[in-house]
């Protein structure tokens, strides 16, 4: 069971219903007066309510509704009193009274302040903030709120550096989740710049005010331009028809001898190889689909003209490079893309290098993602007969991505490496993580591993769960997106006699430290294979995930399986979260924050077409959606 709830900071979000608790403090901040009466009548019915998750105590349900509703009034002894008892009985049930602790802290921060105790304010709002980093990771911006607040009562008592520090996580956070001209930027920006006024810091004073009219700057440019229908504002900018995606490489496929990218490198099992390739991206190019020229165009369209990259993805080009070359043209890259987080991208079976290179490029022009895409691809035999030597081949090349991996996660520099593994993929992938993690010292620690997402995996069941429980704490988030539509795995199945990890329905794991998403409801080729890159619903939670790191229940149409308890077990509604107008408006948001609405609505005005007047305003239906679950200031 879940509501909707709105925060202090005024965000909506998506919360799993946490127990008792959570119905009255929903209700609570949905009516601004209720009696202490309903309240009590709302408690002894909410204590009948049979719900997933555990439910806390009664004395808990009872004391927290009682505080809820003292420390809005003028008797703060009282209030403090019942906030108290409440945090102790929460404290003294961590796992049933945990999601409560945070609000009560943030509530006797409130009441400490009015009382001008702000060193105990602050001393519950870090304790908060400790909470809060446990359950969504240092980086996720629903943090910043409690910093800002932090830092607030850190100058107030004195503690300017201290201060400081909690504002410029804050920027660096934000800067990283939503780009450096947002408008949350700005905000945060602002008690930054007052607070090196109040410390006689003139000369960094000065320069955050240039940050600020040059924020202004662009936020007045902005406002002034309205959304091109065909590029949406995207990081990789068209022109002359197409745009351009380079995807860094590693490869254990052996080069055949021929020129021409599409066929440099072919299914024979050689070396470690490194380079990049130039996939392009056309301007008619819908999410989630892989525009492919057919056998006829390919004898009638010259596949290196303008023409063709208006129509296709296409791997225009390719650059074999040595391994410090490599290194030093990635991290130039790195150092000129507005993230300096790398996607690293694990194919699956029956997959041409050029299929895969073209795929990742789909994939993260379709995310919009900031940083740099990687892909390491293994030796596939690239046709659908070829399903024992593929086996035989993922078999032996976890060794190669394990080696691929410290080259990209120890040395290249990166912020954040994320992982994404398909189908066979997974073999190698789960192979390979173990030999990496074994590598990393502390001397070298390596970048930190941010989200590892196992899609679709061909991996016996049993194999997977073992090798996943062994990966407990590794990476920001681990996830794994399942169907029972998934008529390859399906076929796999029964080729083997065993179950499949990539499987969902009465089959989906439900495991402890990994989030196991039933995408069952989504539906792409006859195949169902590919979903989490070829269904625009899909490929929106995966752009939450890697945006922002939420977890599913702050993601759009996630209903908690039933059963999951302390595993995280979650089914996919795509009803709810279909059609890529979603898509468009988170990344919309992405770009403008809230000036997304107006900016839509302005492309609403002056488009003519009425096919396109309609599309403009499912964007804007579903750009108030993403709204109401986004942080917004």
């Amino acid at each position: 069971m879940r509501v909707r709830c709105r925060r202090r900071d005024g965000q909506w979000q998506a919360r799993r219903t946490f127990g008792m608790v959570g119905w009255l403090m929903y209700w609570h901040r949905r009516a601004e007066r209720i009696s202490r009466a309903a309240l009590a009548a709302l408690a002894a019915v909410a204590a009948t309510v049979a719900v997933a998750a555990p439910a806390p105590s009664a004395d808990l349900v009872r004391t927290a509704a009682r505080f809820e509703v003292a420390r809005r009034g003028a008797d703060l002894p009282g209030a403090l009193l019942l906030g108290r008892r409440a945090l102790e009985l929460a404290d003294a049930d961590p796992v049933n009274g945990a999601p409560q602790r945070v609000d009560l802290l943030i509530g006797l921060a409130a009441l400490d302040e009015r009382r001008g105790e702000f060193v105990a304010a602050l001393t519950a709002l870090q304790r908060a903030l400790v909470l809060n980093e446990q359950e969504l990771g240092r980086e996720h911006p629903d943090l910043v709120q409690l910093l800002t607040q932090i830092a607030a009562l850190q100058q107030r008592v004195g503690r300017l550096p201290d201060a400081e520090s909690s504002l410029q996580r804050a920027l660096s956070i934000l800067r990283a989740t939503y780009g450096p001209r947002h408008l949350r930027v700005r905000e945060t920006l602002l008690p930054l710049q007052a607070l090196y006024v109040a410390a006689g810091r003139p000369t960094d004073a000065a320069q955050v005010a240039a940050d600020i009219e040059a924020l202004d700057r662009s936020t007045r440019d902005a406002q002034s331009v309205s959304i091109p229908v065909e590029t949406r504002s995207r990081r990789y900018t068209q022109r002359n028809g197409s745009a351009a995606v380079r995807v860094f490489y590693g490869t254990n496929r052996a080069p055949t001898g021929e020129r021409s990218a599409s066929s440099f490198y072919g299914s024979s099992r050689g070396d470690l190889q490194y380079g990049y390739a130039d996939v392009t991206i056309p301007e008619t190019h819908k999410e989630g689909e892989l525009e492919s020229p057919s056998r006829w165009t390919v004898l009638t369209l010259d596949l290196d003209s303008d023409a063709a990259r208006r129509r296709f993805v296409l791997l225009q080009s390719l650059r074999p490079l040595a391994r410090d070359r490599f290194l030093e043209t990635l991290r130039a890259q790195i150092s000129r893309s507005p993230s300096r987080e790398l996607l690293v991208f694990v194919h699956g079976y029956n997959n041409s290098f050029e299929e895969a290179s073209r795929r990742v490029a789909q994939l993260v022009y379709d995310l919009d993602f900031d940083g740099t895409p990687v892909m390491f691809s293994w030796p596939s035999a690239g046709s659908t007969t070829g399903y024992t030597v593929d086996e035989a081949t993922v078999g032996v090349s976890g060794r190669r991505l394990a080696d691929f991996l410290q080259t990209v996660a120890t040395d290249a520099g990166a912020s954040r490496v994320h992982l994404i593994a398909h189908s066979m993929g997974n073999r190698a992938l789960l192979d390979a993580l173990p030999r990496y993690l074994a590598t990393r010292t502390a001397a070298r620690p390596g970048s930190p591993l941010g989200q590892i997402v196992f899609t679709a995996p061909d991996v016996d069941r049993d194999l997977f769960i073992e090798t996943v429980r062994e990966l407990a704490g590794v990476g920001e988030r681990l996830t794994l997106y399942a169907s029972n539509g998934d008529n390859a795995l399906r076929t796999s199945a029964l080729l083997h006699g065993a179950p499949r990890a990539g499987l969902a329905g009465s089959r989906l794991i439900k495991l402890a430290g990994l989030d196991s998403i039933d995408m069952s409801a989504v539906t792409t080729d006859l195949m169902g294979h590919s979903y989490f890159a070829a269904n625009t619903g899909a490929m929106y939670d995966l752009f939450r995930l890697l945006w922002r790191g939420d977890p599913p229940p702050r993601r759009c149409g996630m209903l908690a399986h039933q059963g999951a308890d302390a595993a995280r077990a979650w089914t996919f509604n795509a009803k709810d979260c279909s059609g890529h107008e979603i898509l468009l408006a988170g990344l919309l948001f992405k770009r403008f924050g809230n000036l997304a609405n107006g900016l839509v609505r302005a492309r609403l005005l002056a488009v003519k077409e009425p096919e396109q007047k309609d599309e403009w305003q499912r964007i804007l239906a579903r750009l108030n959606d993403v709204l109401k679950t986004a942080v917004v200031p």
